[in-house]
């Protein structure tokens, strides 16, 4: 298929021919066309029932190897019409596609409820590849484990800044754990944080969150309260909010974290350590720690992993600031993975200012990773 098309509920429109296409017609090109290793992406708005039960139905899924849907059934009040969308999910699942990532669109988000969005985006790869040669070679940088790893130092060494950058944005955006269940807590823009609900891993009560950096969102916090009756400690010197409980199983704290405890300009700081005594929780389990702290991650987690603070965690959230890479930032992601983290899920931030065009693709400033202890 050359240049991009638009469909109908009817017929397909091909742009870069300008010729109108019964939609039959052009499933029987597909079908007769492919290789069995072709991407199918279905962004249609307002179409995508009709033209996503045509595809079902007409067997272009049985050559497809990828499949990318903006789910948009519904509309921007009440939002997505959720018994319409998993009757068709349910069927891509029997056709063998599974969902290997899922992204709700912010544009969509429903004016009056912040938590939900009208629509989003699915990616979904065929259970085995079809057709496709059997290749033994090893990737660069991976490791026995299969995922890629950051390299020892003299290898990071000999690296460019091109280089090491090239490496630091592969790095934050590979996955290199599953998690099956990937819910949202919080608000569906900046205020929210994704959470790894498998059981293994996902909290339970008692549970103990520790949550950097608010800037008057509390959504999050909120919410890990009220889904998994956890006690919840928030921390930020900048908002100008005193010391206080906030209510049941949450609490507060004008504080900032650092690699040092005590005054940092007109902030109050403290190591994570440090915390952990004077909260009276060095024996807890500490089982979601999220760090959004603008840049002072990278001062902070050093001295984290260097004092063993991060031996009882048990998922990791933190957003990574800085739009260039180092040797230093590269050690703190090799040092976290030696800690036992896998990375389970990833978010570029899309915020404009934080957006910077690659040769392919949009790269951000800012990165949310999420890892899981192994």
């Amino acid at each position: 298929m050359n240049g991009k098309e638009i469909f109908t509920s009817q017929k397909i429109k091909n742009n870069t021919g300008g010729q109108t296409i019964k939609l039959d017609t052009w499933s029987d090109a597909v079908k007769h066309g492919s290789n069995g290793q072709d991407i199918l992406i279905i962004d249609v708005d307002k179409l995508t029932e009709g033209i996503v039960d045509h595809v079902i139905h007409s067997g272009v899924l049985s050559v497809m190897q990828q499949l990318s849907i903006r789910i948009s059934y519904g509309d921007p009040i009440s939002g997505i019409d959720y018994l319409a969308a998993l009757k068709h999910l349910r069927k891509m699942f029997k056709a063998g596609f599974r969902i290997y990532w899922s992204r709700p669109e912010w544009s969509c988000i429903i004016s009056i409820n912040k938590d939900r969005t009208s629509c989003v985006y699915l990616d979904m790869v065929y259970h085995k590849c079809r057709g496709l040669p059997t290749d033994d070679t090893t990737p660069q940088n991976l490791g026995n484990s299969g995922n890629l790893e950051i390299p020892e130092d003299m290898m990071l060494k000999k690296l460019n800044n091109v280089e090491m950058l090239e490496l630091y944005r592969r790095y934050l955006t590979s996955i290199q754990t599953h998690c099956k269940e990937v819910i949202r807590i919080g608000h569906m823009t900046d205020g929210g944080w994704n959470v790894c609900h498998d059981k293994q891993y996902r909290p339970s009560f008692p549970c103990l969150v520790y949550s950097f950096g608010i800037s008057n969102d509390f959504s999050f916090d909120d919410y890990m309260a009220k889904t998994y009756g956890c006690e919840v400690h928030s921390f930020d010197p900048s908002i100008n909010l005193p010391d206080m409980r906030r209510g049941d199983r949450l609490w507060f704290h004008n504080l900032g974290l650092s690699s040092v405890t005590g005054k940092l300009g007109k902030w109050k700081v403290s190591t994570l350590q440090d915390i952990f005594e004077d909260l009276n929780h060095t024996s807890r389990n500490v089982n979601v720690l999220k760090m959004d702290i603008e840049n002072s991650e990278w001062a902070s987690l050093p001295n984290i992993i260097q004092t063993g603070a991060l031996r009882h965690t048990t998922q990791l959230l933190v957003e990574f600031h800085g739009s260039s890479a180092s040797l230093e930032k590269l050690i703190i992601l090799r040092e976290i993975y030696n800690e036992g983290f896998r990375i389970y899920w990833y978010h570029r931030n899309p915020a404009k200012s934080n957006l910077i065009q690659g040769r392919f693709v949009q790269h951000s400033s800012c990165y949310e990773v999420y890892f899981v202890r192994m």
